[in-house]
């Protein structure tokens, strides 16, 4: 099969269907070669009649290669090894197509053999149970999770399981243990675990302990958020069978790749001035600190990704870095968004409501705020609320006549 030239992620004009969608039967053979130029670029154009947000599929793109080099490729930065794994969260309001995103990605990686699907919903317990079961001494137990609810996956153990999820990200060569009095003694042989999961704005204000937000798991997680379809269209096409078939072949080929990486001409120079620039920068929501600290390492990560998606040298190139630090300075732009309804305002995740439903609606009048949102609060409570987001920018107030209207401001 040729190459496939690179196209933009975004430059389809057509929604994937909500169901029906094929997952391969068998793991494919593993290629002798590439067939793709960018596995990323043709990946785009296998997403490219979905309606999701571009950047919910090029991050999900980016975790299934994640999730097919594991443990094989690495980083050694002197004090600690970096392994490539991600925990990558795709967040907006309902109905942004966050399930449909992460079933495309799933049907690409579950044509590959040798890796180890966990169930989207488990508990901390016996996550750990499946991990120490799925590696061995001389490799490693890698397993990836993908939920369309990041609920299902918290919410069985809920601080136990993020406390889980805050110390595996990190673990470093070796074995992780832990005993306990209920199931024993379980070791995880050199663990290495990927997610891909959905969520809401509102689920992390009510679902995530406040303690947490900014800090440990959360900075540890690329929050890619996104509130409004990329388009519409009423008849999407199904993907090209051959082009779904490369996607399959060359993450199979990517996922036999191993070795350490090493630096590019020019790269390290390039790496230390980010890391200089990303020290001494703060992000302007509070709630984002913690991961925009710890950008220096999800830079590494992906920047081995991207070069990992057309390359077999595991040469770090400056072009690599640069992508990299591109694609987190956009995510990071709108994380605060991620977290708008997380704080000690009581109707934060009400406003969040209120202000989406604007947004669908492309305006409301005060009398229909009120007749949809009359269970939030009384008539003073839902002013509060109109008034928050207008002194926020988010809305604005527009009268004519005797009718009040509330209009996104974009």
């Amino acid at each position: 099969m040729p190459v496939i030239k690179s196209t933009s992620l975004s430059s389809s004009e057509s929604v994937f269907k909500e169901d029906g969608i094929k997952s391969s039967q068998e793991p494919i053979e593993v290629p002798a070669s590439r067939e793709l130029g960018n596995w990323l670029t043709a990946y785009g154009q296998y997403t490219s009649e979905s309606e999701s947000p571009s950047d919910y599929h090029l991050w999900t793109g980016i975790s299934i290669l994640a999730s097919a080099v594991r443990r094989n490729v690495y980083l050694n930065q002197g004090i600690y090894i970096l392994y490539p794994n991600l925990y990558v969260i795709l967040c907006g309001p309902p109905g942004i197509a966050k399930s449909t995103t992460i079933r495309l990605g799933r049907q690409i990686l579950m044509g590959v053999d040798d890796i180890n699907m966990g169930p989207d919903s488990v508990t901390a317990e016996e996550l750990i149970r499946i991990m120490a079961r799925s590696g061995n001494k001389e490799k490693h137990s890698a397993v990836t999770i993908h939920s369309s609810e990041l609920s299902s996956l918290i919410d069985p153990s809920g601080i136990k399981m993020i406390q889980f999820l805050t110390d595996i990200f990190d673990a470093q060569p070796g074995a992780w243990k832990r005993s306990t009095k209920g199931s024993g003694r379980n070791v995880i042989h050199n663990p290495v675990l990927n997610i891909l999961a959905g969520t809401t704005p509102t689920w992390i204000a009510e679902g995530l302990p406040s303690t947490v937000i900014g800090h440990g798991f959360t900075s540890r997680v690329v929050f890619v958020y996104g509130d409004r379809p990329r388009h519409y269209a009423p008849f999407p096409s199904e993907p090209p069978p051959e082009l779904v078939r490369a996607l399959t072949a060359d993450v199979a080929y990517i996922s036999r790749l191993e070795g350490e990486f090493s630096w590019g001409e020019g790269s390290k120079d390039c790496y230390r001035e980010m890391y200089i620039d990303i020290s001494d920068s703060r992000p302007k929501d509070y709630r984002i600190e913690g991961f925009h600290a710890r950008k220096k390492i999800h830079l590494l990560k992906v920047a081995m990704l991207l070069n990992m998606a057309e390359s077999d040298d595991m040469i770090l190139e400056v072009r690599d870095l640069e992508t990299s630090k591109t694609l987190l300075d956009n995510v990071e732009q709108r994380m605060h968004q991620t977290f708008s309804a997380v704080g000690k305002y009581e109707h934060a995740s009400d406003l969040e409501r209120v202000y989406n439903r604007i947004v669908e609606e492309k305006g409301m009048t005060a009398q229909e705020v009120h007749e949809e949102f009359y269970a939030i609060g009384d008539v003073q409570e839902l002013a509060k609320i109109l008034m928050m987001l207008t002194a926020m920018g988010r809305i604005r107030r527009e009268r004519k006549g005797d009718v009040t209207s509330y209009l996104p401001d974009s």
